[in-house]
């Protein structure tokens, strides 16, 4: 008896299968007019998907799993990525808020600051009530910041999430602004101690050089201006004006030492420095070059200084003036010290600005003051006038240059409040000394006096200060006493 073996089932192929399912994907992806078709033909797509799903029951059946395991996992990746796509990402509203919250803590931060900028403003100058005041502020922007904190620890999300990002930054930068306002209010707190403490300060060192003048006219008497505080102009002589040159004679001198020590480190020689000057004249010793410069800026300083109106076009209207006007500038003047007067912006003293801008550019040259300083700007500041408003400059080297401008213009005024009984003259080069009219800077300084020449006389190399005749009384105009040129008509 034959066995009867079982058949098998016939198998599906897979191929077919395949063709099936991507029919109906195509006809899924189809555009929106293929969507009228599946509505209306609607009976065909459920029996054509109900075939393929049997046919997937079937294929797993009959053991051809492998095909129908790699649709299965198609499938459901395209389900788990269409569900990914379409449920939101919490990332931006929880980077949003931790923003709010860091906003929400630079602005207690910055409220702190404000706080304890109040305390430090309270306490200088003391005051208890403001103090206690701001300490109490003090701790109660510590304490919202401590409970900021404790809320982050307990909860970090629900304490991001309650923080508002705007009103966090409008509140960092009103702390901030108040911050200011009171480093503002204790700078100018500062600022006006200081400018008490100077004044103080100014007023003690006018004491003491009021005592000091005091004391070097019991020393060395008419050698300041104190004892012309109580002058008259009808007691006005010759003794005063001789007072007055003294103390320009010193500022002149002053000033050329000034300009010699700043020709060395500059690498200028002053023997041809000298040279230059007074070239038909030469000097018996190299140190002798200082009587040189010092006659240049006397000479520079004193020219025009018989004419009221200092022979610039500017003053012209200085020739109208009495001699009340002038004796009336001098007392003014004299009381305080340059820098008092060069106020650009005030008409009184325009007329001492003119002169003093004249006479900087006319002693420092351009060349000069370039290799001094490395730049022109002080000469540009200067020569710009006061008509542009330029101010004139705030250094120690123009400080000193005005403080022998100022003595020289004081020296004229009283000049002028003789009326014409007063006059000025200077020895010519290669003349005759004459003891009357004339001192050697050599017996004044203590210095070597020149052999007679050979024909039994001194001669004058250079006018070092001018000479002045007031009323009857000669002052004498120091000279520097050198050989004779042959070749210079005495």
């Amino acid at each position: 008896m034959e066995t009867m073996m079982p058949v098998a089932p016939p198998q599906q192929k897979a191929g077919g299968l395949g063709r099936r399912l991507a029919r109906l994907l195509r006809r899924k992806r189809s555009p929106s007019g293929a969507g009228m078709a599946y509505s209306v033909a609607g009976d065909e797509f459920d029996q054509s998907l109900d075939s393929s799903i049997n046919s997937l029951s079937k294929l797993k059946l009959s053991g051809n799993l492998a095909a129908a395991y790699t649709l299965d996992a198609y499938f459901k990746n395209a389900t788990e990525k269409k569900a990914a796509a379409a449920v939101p990402s919490p990332a931006p509203a929880m980077d949003a808020a931790k923003h709010a919250f860091v906003a929400s803590l630079f602005a207690g931060v910055s409220a702190v600051k404000a706080a304890y900028a109040q305390l430090q403003l309270a306490q200088h100058p003391y005051d208890a009530e403001a103090i206690q005041a701001a300490d109490a502020g003090l701790v109660a922007e510590l304490t919202k910041l401590s409970d900021l904190k404790r809320r982050y620890t307990r909860d970090p999300v629900a304490a991001a999430k309650n923080a508002a990002a705007l009103a966090a930054q409008a509140d960092e930068q009103r702390h901030l602004l108040r911050t200011y306002e009171i480093t503002a209010r204790k700078l100018e707190a500062e600022l006006r101690a200081r400018d008490a403490e100077a004044e103080r300060a100014r007023a003690a060192l006018a004491d003491e050089l009021r005592a000091a003048d005091a004391l070097e006219e019991r020393v060395h008497p008419g050698s300041t201006l104190a004892a012309l505080d109580d002058l008259h102009l009808s007691g006005l002589n010759a003794t005063h004006f001789l007072t007055a040159l003294r103390h320009a004679v010193k500022s002149v001198r002053s000033f050329s030492k000034a300009m010699l020590d700043a020709m060395r480190p500059a690498g200028w020689d002053p023997a041809a420095a000298a040279a230059a000057v007074h070239p038909g004249a030469a000097l018996r010793h190299p140190g002798d070059a200082k009587f040189a410069l010092e006659s240049y800026v006397a000479l520079k300083m004193f020219a025009g200084f018989h004419r009221r109106d200092f022979g610039l076009s500017a003053l012209h209207d200085r020739g109208s003036h009495d001699r009340r006007r002038f004796f009336d500038e001098f007392l003014e003047l004299k009381a305080a010290p340059a820098a008092a007067f060069l106020d650009t912006s005030s008409p009184r003293w325009g007329a001492f600005g003119e002169y003093l801008r004249d006479r900087y550019r006319s002693v420092v040259h351009e060349r000069m003051e370039t290799a001094f300083f490395g730049r022109p700007e002080p000469r540009a500041a200067v020569a710009a006038g006061a008509g542009a408003g330029a101010a004139f400059p705030q250094t120690a080297w123009f400080a000193e240059f005005a403080e022998m401008a100022r003595r020289v213009w004081l020296l004229h005024c009283l000049f002028s409040a003789f009326d014409g009984d007063a006059s000025i003259f200077q020895a010519r080069a290669g003349s005759r000394f004459s003891e009357v009219y004339m001192e050697s800077v050599g017996d004044v300084d203590g210095g070597e006096v020149t052999a007679p020449s050979p024909s039994g006389h001194l001669v004058v190399g250079f006018t070092v200060l001018p000479g002045f005749k007031v009323g009857r009384t000669v002052i004498q105009c120091r000279v520097y006493l050198s050989l004779p040129d042959p070749d210079r008509r005495p």
